[in-house]
């Protein structure tokens, strides 16, 4: 027997609406899992290392700091300890690595600047702790420097300043020192040739702080007697960028500074090192305690929006149990049908609803009207092509629990609580009208 019209096309709009649901569902647990996928990493490169950097600093744990800047290796005790009142100034000789993958491009490289994969040494450190009394941020003829006076007594000026927040061209603050109160230091080679003393001025161009290592730091000591021909290596990375094979070459002399720096408790090879190992834990469970919430958030997110716009509205239905069931709250108006009351006749209504759109022209969407009874729903269909009416064969009996699904412009006026199904054929009409904004 063939199904009458409003039975087809009510299967025809409940296949459309599992067909949203799918896509919905892939398309957005796609992102979710994309999400869960790259927000720990971005996290544990972007944000988390400078809130542990900051951390550790404060605690006077500066080896935990000095590691997540990533040097190749460090000699482990300072060579310069400044306190203040509330934080000081720490430096360490350490060696970096360029890792500015577009410099190895650059046409500067040819004259000799440091591109990617070469080294260089350093001093490497923080001040920190200073951020109520040391300002460095101002948009106009900003004075933040730091002035480093070398063994010889002539000084050299470097600048501190990364960041342009107006869009002038000119840099107006210190990115980590406004986020997390601290800033990096670090004195190449290539800037000086020694330190005798640190002067750094504020904004005004003022003297704010100083520091004093106990004797002129140079970058002839031990430690970097390690890297041995560091200039030889470049080269050899130089080569390398340009297609020579230089890998033999460069792994031999990476294989000797491990052996030299391992060689002395007093030097350490960071990757290798006790305090990298357990900084790296530390970012990683932060940037995983960031990210969890997150992702959690956001799957709860779209099944909540998923239930009201194209689900079965289980949240509406757990509250209701929770509220009428669980609560034992009474229902205002409304009599609470008893599954013996639904089929306590044996007979069988044909029940029409019809929808009475007169002050509504412009309506032509359509509508699907759910009762419940006995554990079961019952969907009226209601469609323009079909004025509007649609006709259920129901057990006589009381139907509760309405839910009608209509454009959210409109609403029903009379939308009886209880539908009461008596008498072998009954209808019944619905107001529709348009919603007050």
């Amino acid at each position: 027997m063939p199904l009458p019209a409003s039975g087809r096309t009510g299967q025809s709009m409940k296949k459309s609406k599992i067909f949203a649901t799918v896509i919905y569902f892939i398309f957005t647990f796609g992102i979710g899992v994309l999400f869960a996928l790259t927000l720990p990493g971005y996290f544990a490169a972007f944000t988390v290392p400078a809130e542990v950097i900051a951390s550790a600093l404060a605690r006077g744990d500066y080896l935990t700091g000095l590691v997540l800047a990533e040097p190749v290796g460090f000699c482990r005790e300072p060579a310069l300890e400044s306190k203040f009142d509330a934080g000081g100034i720490v430096l360490y000789r350490a060696v970096m690595e360029v890792y500015d993958r577009s410099s190895a491009e650059d046409a500067e490289a040819a004259e000799g600047k440091l591109t990617h994969g070469m080294l260089y040494k350093c001093y490497l450190g923080y001040v920190y702790g200073v951020k109520d009394s040391y300002e460095v941020f101002s948009t106009s003829n900003n004075g933040t420097s730091l002035a480093v006076t070398q063994e010889d007594g002539t000084e050299k000026i470097l600048p501190l300043l990364d960041y342009d927040q107006n869009g002038d061209g000119v840099n107006d603050g210190i990115s980590t020192y406004k986020q997390r109160g601290f800033i990096l230091l670090e004195i190449r080679e290539s800037d000086v040739s020694s330190i005798r003393s640190l002067r750094f001025t504020d904004r005004s161009g003022e003297t704010a702080l100083t520091a004093f290592p106990q004797e002129a730091l140079t970058f002839r000591h031990p430690f970097y007697d390690c890297f041995g021909d560091i200039d030889g290596y470049n080269a050899l990375v130089a080569d390398g960028a340009e297609g020579k094979d230089t890998a033999q070459e460069r792994n031999a002399y990476v294989d000797n500074v491990l052996a030299a720096l391992r060689a002395d408790p007093a030097f350490v090879a960071t990757s290798g090192s006790e305090e990298y190992a357990a900084a790296v834990k530390t970012v990683n469970k932060s940037a995983n305690n960031k990210a969890i919430p997150f992702i959690i958030i956001y799957f709860v997110a779209i099944y909540i929006i998923a239930d009201f716009l194209l689900g079965t509205h289980f949240i509406i239905k757990f509250f209701q149990w929770f509220l009428f069931k669980v609560c034992k709250i009474p229902r205002k108006g409304k009599k609470r049908a008893a599954k013996e009351d639904v089929f306590g006749h044996d007979y069988y209504s044909m029940v029409t609803l019809t929808l009475d759109v007169t002050e509504v022209p412009g309506f032509d969407g359509s509508v699907e009207i759910k009762y419940s009874a006995g554990g079961e729903e019952f969907v009226f269909t209601l469609l323009k092509e079909e004025n509007y009416s649609a006709t259920l064969r129901l057990k006589a009996g009381t139907y509760v629990n309405p839910f009608i699904d209509i454009d959210r412009a409109y609403a029903p006026v009379d939308l009886p609580d209880n539908l009461e199904v008596e008498g072998y054929r009954m209808e019944k009409t619905i107001r529709i009208v348009k919603r007050e904004v």
